[in-house]
């Protein structure tokens, strides 16, 4: 393969995010540096996930328009220090493509000299042993391939060492930073470079992400991508951090007019333990540690509006991981979900949103209590809940709790929908109690209206509704209201039941038996009956179903 062409590079940065998602939980142990102020796994993962969002039509799209898209919806996104250090990666890999067609050996070794350069521009105070030093060790190996021997007819060649060269690098984090060699660690957000790139790597060779296992190790022993226990952290590390004063972590947007980067940069830099900062003179993300987070926030308010504030007290995030990794070993520790979903649109949104184990089934593929305690285990933590997401498997799910297991204790809340089953996964929090992730997420399906339609198999009268076969029906909340000859007619018109005004957020799952094209069409009209409402569409891929929907 010479070069890559617009919907290859699309396709080897999503099979790289789906890496980053199995590699997530081990990253997020690993984190230690600078300070442990957030998951850098989940940071990296969500970051990257807005951006694979945006490559939605890549079939005749040029390579520079692809590391574009991804650049655009990285910046937006961009969470934490790893996060925002990641989107800047991003777009210098735009700035080294832009206006190319095609990605071959030399624009893959421009884009990753422009994305060096980016990522150490974004630190007000770059450390070697992180990120930075694993993107840069790839840039200056491409570049010495090249310069050496002038073959650019190998894109995958190329892109091999590229990965290597990242390998080599994370393995050498530990000797160039100290916090990483008291943990006993490799860096974790250099950890994450790696796996974006072995997960292209793997696609590009035709191999499988899914089941990936990238033979990754830390200083104490092989990491197994889904078995968060695998990675451990030295003792005298823990007991010293948490000695230590961490601050506040503050983050936050200005947009303005004529903002000047390089004077917020310089006048942040003066007061910050830690300084991240990107964007241009409309818009620039500051993610900066200090003592007083009211300095920033004053400061930062005199140059523009403030948006997408986010402050967290360091030294109790501190307490709480240093105690999760002082508590974990052979024994299960931690909270997960298992999630049952129909479709595999709807399988990755679990995934994406609560880091959930997922079980098939749903309608007529109800799973069995083996397959939901199976998942349970595969979760290694102590505490899972169980969300069924369907009224026939509710009862498996109970049963399933209901198993005697001294090392795990599962839980249910008795989602009857999707719908529900989602607002759950959002108000999941794994770092609070089972008690109270219980009570949040029965809180937020209790806020939803749920809506199903499907297409009747034959005549029948439901609740004084006469149905022909073929129909399609709408329930809300399990109850048959609307009998329509096409799915967006009942959907429509079971939404207007509900009622429609513009504090309502509307979301439509579309599965198999549609398209993207006819769903689309679906929310324009809602649009219309609605100006001002919030009509978000995702793909589910569930079957029997065109549509679910949510209100909230």
């Amino acid at each position: 393969m010479q070069a890559l062409n617009g919907k290859q590079l699309a396709e080897a940065l999503t099979a790289g995010f789906n890496c980053l998602q199995r590699y997530r939980d081990p990253i997020n142990a690993l984190n230690v540096y600078p300070v442990p102020d957030g998951d850098t796994g989940t940071n990296m993962m969500l970051t990257m996930r807005a951006g694979v969002e945006k490559l939605v039509q890549t079939e005749n799209a040029t390579a520079g328009e692809v590391a574009a898209q991804m650049a655009d919806g990285t910046f937006w996104e961009a969470r934490g220090n790893s996060g925002v250090i990641l989107s800047q990666f991003f777009k210098g890999i735009a700035q080294g493509l832009e206006g190319e067609a095609e990605c071959g050996g030399r624009e893959l070794a421009q884009a990753f000299r422009s994305a060096t350069d980016a990522a150490y521009k974004s630190v007000g105070n770059p450390v070697e042993g992180t990120m930075l030093t694993v993107i840069r060790y790839v840039a200056e190996a491409l570049e010495s391939d090249l310069e050496t021997s002038g073959d650019t007819d190998d894109i995958l060649s190329l892109w091999q060492k590229g990965y290597q060269a990242s390998r080599d690098a994370l393995d050498a984090t530990p000797s160039m930073l100290a916090k990483l060699r008291e943990a006993g660690v490799v860096d974790a957000g250099g950890m994450g470079i790696v796996v974006i790139l072995g997960g292209a790597y793997l696609q590009l060779t035709g191999e499988d992400v899914e089941e990936a296992d990238l033979e990754l190790a830390t200083a104490a022993g092989q990491i197994d991508p889904s078995q968060l226990a695998s990675v451990s952290i030295e003792s005298d590390f823990l007991d010293s951090s948490v000695e230590s004063e961490w601050g506040y972590c503050t983050q936050f947007l200005i947009q303005g007019e004529g903002l000047d980067i390089e004077r917020v940069r310089s006048d942040l830099a003066e007061k910050a333990e830690s300084l991240v900062i990107i964007g241009d003179d409309r818009f620039i993300r500051v993610h900066v540690h200090m003592e007083d987070p009211g300095v920033a926030l004053t400061y930062a308010v005199g140059l523009g509006e403030l948006d997408q504030i986010k402050i967290d007290n360091m030294s109790l995030q501190n307490q709480d991981w240093a105690s999760g990794h002082q508590e974990r070993g052979e024994a299960k520790s931690g909270i997960a979900l298992v999630a049952v979903a129909p479709g595999d649109g709807l399988a990755q949104l679990f995934k994406d949103t609560a880091g959930a184990q997922v079980v098939s089934g749903g309608q007529t593929m109800n799973p069995s209590v083996a397959q939901l305690t199976g998942a349970a285990e595969r979760s290694g933590a102590e505490d899972v809940i169980l969300l069924p997401n369907n009224k026939n498997v509710a009862i498996t799910a109970t049963q399933a709790a209901e198993r005697e297991n001294e090392s795990q204790n599962l839980h249910v809340v008795a989602t009857s929908t999707v719908s529900q089953g989602v607002a759950a996964a959002l108000a999941f929090n794994a770092q609070a109690s089972a008690e109270q992730n219980l009570q949040a997420m029965q809180e937020a399906v209790d806020g939803v209206v749920s809506i199903e339609v499907t297409r009747s198999v034959r005549d029948t009268t439901l609740g004084g509704i006469t149905v022909a076969e073929g129909d399609f029906m709408a329930l809300v909340d399990g109850d048959l209201t609307v009998v329509e000859t096409s799915a967006e007619a009942a959907l429509l018109s079971s939404l207007e039941g509900v009622g429609l005004d513009d504090d309502h957020i509307v979301t439509i799952y579309w599965g198999s038996d549609t398209d993207q094209e006819t769903s689309e069409g679906l929310v324009s009209a809602i649009e219309e009956k609605a100006p001002g409402i919030q009509v978000d569409l995702f793909y589910g891929g569930q079957p029997h179903y065109p549509y679910f929907a949510s209100v909230e």
